[in-house]
């Protein structure tokens, strides 16, 4: 586990450009499949999240874009560099002053990516907004 934040500046890309970019590495390599997933439900939710890209690894941050140092919340498998993940499982951390990790069966990505953003960053999902 991390602490502190990331000192250089956040670029984001468009969360449409992400998405077919875990789409076209999901086609070739099922293991991505819960990267896509996860980014089609940031796409669903229509939400202020500010998303990257690093080898493989999802970036996210709220808005408006930070100043470094920042925190992330963080999605990685077993094709990471950052971070060691077992095959079958999905990791999300947030990267930042409370840094927090926790790994599950890639069936539970999306409800876990759901669960550190809102904890981390106050963002729920369209569907749960009551």
């Amino acid at each position: 586990m991390r602490s502190m934040g990331w000192l250089y500046p956040f670029r984001s890309r468009p969360w449409a450009e992400i998405a077919a970019e875990f789409h076209r590495l999901a086609a070739a390599r099922p293991v991505y499949r819960p990267m896509s997933e996860v980014v089609d439900s940031v796409l669903a939710a229509n939400t202020v999240l500010l998303g990257t890209t690093s080898l493989g690894d999802l970036i996210v941050v709220d808005r408006p874009v930070p100043r470094a140092p920042w925190g992330a919340v963080v999605v990685s498998g077993p094709w990471s560099r950052r971070s060691a993940v077992g095959p079958g499982l999905v990791r999300v951390e947030h990267l930042g002053a409370d840094g927090e990790a926790d790994e599950r069966p890639v069936d539970e990505a999306v409800p876990l990516f759901w669960c550190f953003v809102t904890r981390k960053f106050g963002v729920v999902p369209a569907a749960q907004v009551s």
